[in-house]
């Protein structure tokens, strides 16, 4: 613990003194920790047992053997010893998960491999590049919104937990709050995938609307995304006030319904490459000014 109060990060075993990356072993060492029914069950009690009792989210050992529902104490100690010290650690008070143990817990519980279908479910809305009806489908851990003539909207992977037993709205809230985060994240160079560095690539497209796109390849995980410029300036503050001066709340707003996402930028300069969006509002207009990797460079607010 820091002089803050603070609890300092925890040490990986696989982590070097030099601060060098995670051996390439550990990337599959996690889950193959996780291939055998007790281990599951004991990571299972742990994380059930803490949600419960946030403030003390300590076993014992008899207690942690019992809520795991395994009876026999060494195959128990057996099981347990292999979780430690990745994903349990133990102290005095007995065994609780790492962080590492619970982001592993979590990505069990979101439906890692499962298999979930939705729809096609018909939307209350059109599309904004031709006025058509949208639908939204759930494949393959995708939730995708297209229209009839092929329009497709920001899609994002989500788990199967974010999608079992909400109504489709609701899951389309989670796609686009998810989704506008990934965007920051990969502007900034960042996969959100792994967390490896991204490359970024501007691209015109063949297209009369929304052609102007930017690519971003993860050299470690091969991710690879695209989306239209506006769409990574959602979450810029002259944007964000822009739309809330005008009723309009980003954070709640899906993809399809805000203008930025498909405006045709203006190519200023190729040698810099520099680029502007306009989006009007009531008779104001508000004008972005972006590089070639969607950084916001300048602004200006207008009335009509």
């Amino acid at each position: 613990m820091d002089e803050t109060g603070t609890p300092e990060p925890e040490r990986l075993d696989h982590e070097t003194s030099s601060g060098d990356a995670p051996v390439t072993e550990f990337a599959t060492g996690a889950f193959e920790l996780v291939t055998v029914e007790p281990r599951v069950a004991i990571l299972d009690a742990l994380a059930t047992y803490q949600a419960e009792n946030p403030r003390e989210p300590t076993l014992g050992f008899t207690e942690l053997r019992e809520r795991a529902a395994i009876e026999d104490s060494g195959n128990f100690s057996y099981h347990l010893e292999k979780l430690k010290p990745a994903c349990i650690k133990r102290t005095d008070e007995g065994y609780s998960l790492t962080w590492s143990g619970r982001s592993l817990v979590g990505v069990l519980r979101a439906g890692v491999g499962a298999r979930t279908t939705r729809g096609p479910v018909t939307l209350d809305a059109t599309c904004g590049i031709c006025g058509t009806e949208l639908t939204a489908s759930y494949e393959d851990r995708l939730l995708s919104v297209t229209c009839a003539n092929g329009h497709r909207f920001p899609t994002d992977d989500l788990p199967p937990n974010a999608v079992s037993g909400r109504p489709i709205d609701e899951v389309i809230t989670i796609q686009t709050r998810r989704t506008r985060h990934h965007l920051d994240l990969v502007r900034e160079g960042v996969c959100p995938a792994c967390f490896a560095t991204v490359e970024l690539e501007y691209e015109v497209l063949n297209s009369p609307r929304a052609a102007h796109i930017l690519i971003a390849t993860c050299g470690d995980c091969g991710r690879v995304s695209s989306s239209t410029i506006g769409s990574y300036l959602l979450t810029e503050p002259v944007v964000v006030a822009f739309y809330h001066d005008h009723g309009v709340d980003l954070t709640e707003t899906p993809f399809w319904a805000v203008e930025l996402t498909i405006a045709d930028p203006t190519v200023h300069s190729e040698e810099p490459l520099r680029l502007s969006l306009s989006v009007e509002r009531d008779g104001e207009r508000l004008t972005l000014f972006v590089d070639e990797h969607a950084r916001l460079l300048d602004s200006d607010r207008t009335t009509e």
